[in-house]
């Protein structure tokens, strides 16, 4: 289930303080966008950054989401050390022979669609 970034972090605030490891308010957002499906590095950076605010403001016929900068692509590209670290996983590549799923080639992330593991659920 997704929901807005800043109030699942704020609500998931205790249970992650409890863990071993704290998640940053953007590793949660990247976490949060996987949640229902797998993403890649521009959907992670879409969602991440998405205004839910304003999305409430359209109309069903026309959706409409406000993209406001919060976290640059660079920062979303970053986070991918979530990988080494166990909570995600690349779990499909658009190009195999250029992005291998084993082992993980940093320098083609934009070829890998992303999906939590257990540990990242």
């Amino acid at each position: 289930m997704r929901c807005e970034a800043a109030s699942c972090f704020r609500r998931g605030v205790a249970i992650m303080e409890e863990s071993a490891t704290k998640l940053t308010e953007l590793q949660f957002a990247i976490l949060n966008g996987m949640a229902d499906d797998y993403e890649d590095v521009e959907q992670l950076y879409l969602n991440a950054n998405r205004e839910f605010a304003e999305e409430k403001l359209s109309s069903v016929q026309l959706p409409r989401t406000l993209v406001q900068v919060r976290f640059p692509l660079r920062d979303i590209v970053d986070e991918t050390n979530m990988l080494r670290e166990g909570y995600i996983e690349a779990k499909y590549s658009n190009d195999e022979e250029l992005a291998p799923l084993r082992p993980i080639d940093f320098t083609a992330l934009y070829h890998y669609w992303f999906g939590a593991t257990d540990k990242g659920k």
